[in-house]
C-alpha cells in the first residue's frame, strides 16, 4: 500500500473508530481475515491472560511481574506452546495457523524464522478464536498455554523436578 493510500485508509479508520461505527470494508469470516490482524488481537489477549495468571501468583514487585510476562510471551516461548499443541488443533484450527505461519512478516533478532513463524501461528490462533467469539474453546487453549508456559519455566529455571 503506498503512502497516500495508507493515509487515506487511516483517515477513515479514526473517523469510523470516533463514530463508533463499522469501517466500511466487506465483512468477513474470522477464519479469513488477515492472519498478521487476528495474530494482533492474539497478541495482546494472550499478554492481558498470562499477566492475570501472573498477578494471581501473589507476586508483589511490578518489576519482576514485567520481566516474567516479557518472557513468556516471547517469540520463543510461544512457539514452544505451538509445538506442544499442534498436533491437536482442529482443522480450521491449523488452516488458520498455517496461513499466519505463512504470512510475510519482518523477524525480530529475538527468535529464530521457525521460532516467530509458530509464534505468529499460535497469536492467529488466539486471535481467530477471539474474533469468532469461540469462548468456550478459547478457554480450553489457553488452559494448554498456561500449562506449557509453566512446563517452559520449570524447564528454563530449574523447577522440572517440582512439577
Amino acid at each position: 500500500m503506498k503512502f497516500k493510500q495508507l493515509q487515506a485508509v487511516k483517515s477513515r479508520a479514526y473517523a469510523a473508530f470516533a463514530r463508533g461505527e463499522h469501517l466500511e470494508v466487506p465483512e468477513e469470516e474470522a477464519a479469513r481475515l488477515d492472519s498478521i490482524s487476528l495474530a494482533f488481537v492474539g497478541d495482546a489477549y494472550y499478554a492481558l491472560h498470562l499477566r492475570h495468571r501472573l498477578v494471581d501468583t501473589g507476586i508483589p514487585h511490578v518489576q519482576i511481574l514485567h520481566l516474567l510476562a516479557a518472557e513468556f510471551v516471547s517469540a520463543k516461548v510461544q512457539a514452544y506452546v505451538y509445538r506442544q499443541i499442534k498436533n491437536d488443533l482442529q482443522e480450521e484450527e491449523k488452516m488458520v495457523c498455517q496461513r499466519a505461519r505463512n504470512a510475510h512478516t519482518q523477524v525480530p533478532k529475538s527468535a529464530s524464522v521457525s521460532e516467530y513463524h509458530d509464534s505468529t501461528a499460535l497469536e492467529a490462533l488466539v486471535g481467530y478464536l477471539v474474533m469468532a467469539e469461540k469462548t468456550e474453546r478459547l478457554g480450553e487453549l489457553m488452559e494448554q498455554v498456561y500449562t506449557y508456559t509453566k512446563e517452559y519455566c520449570a524447564v528454563k529455571h530449574g523447577e522440572k523436578d517440582n512439577l
